[in-house]
């Protein structure tokens, strides 16, 4: 897709991304990264004897392999000005080593500013596991470059 300013998006609008799925590697990689140390991401026996029955991958991690997906849409590339917050996170269900996961992006407010180069945009991500299972939702708000 190409580029979208301020003014490309409708309320109602929805757009999906592609899909990713999550490795054992991708969760090592994040783990040593951020230093956190959950045997629910790391040891398969603790996990396994958890409400989970297995590893799971850390909600953090989602949310960055979601926000992978979304920028690979192209719609923001170029126009954000920047990224304004993130409201109503909530992890849903757990992503395993092996998921498959695909967001779903709603546009849910466009609001102008008092400047007329730019205006926000704020939109609903419904992240989904391969069984269209949502697994974590949010609200996202953007600062995007008006025509």
């Amino acid at each position: 897709m190409d580029s979208m300013y301020f003014e490309d998006f409708e309320v109602g609008q929805e757009f999906t991304t592609s899909t990713r799925t999550v490795t054992e590697k991708d969760i090592g990689i994040f783990l040593e990264l951020t230093g956190i140390d959950n045997p629910l991401f790391t040891d398969e026996e603790f996990a396994r004897k958890s409400v989970h029955k297995g590893k799971i991958t850390p909600g953090p991690l989602t949310f960055a392999l979601s926000s992978g997906l979304a920028t690979r849409l192209g719609i923001f590339e170029g126009t954000v000005i920047a990224f304004l917050g993130m409201d109503r996170v909530r992890y849903l269900a757990p992503v395993k080593p092996g998921d498959t996961i695909k967001v779903q992006i709603e546009v849910i407010e466009k609001k102008e500013t008092k400047k007329p180069d730019r205006g926000i945009i704020r939109a609903k991500w419904t992240v989904m596991n391969q069984r269209d299972e949502t697994v974590m939702n949010n609200e996202m708000a953007y600062l995007m470059i008006r025509r």
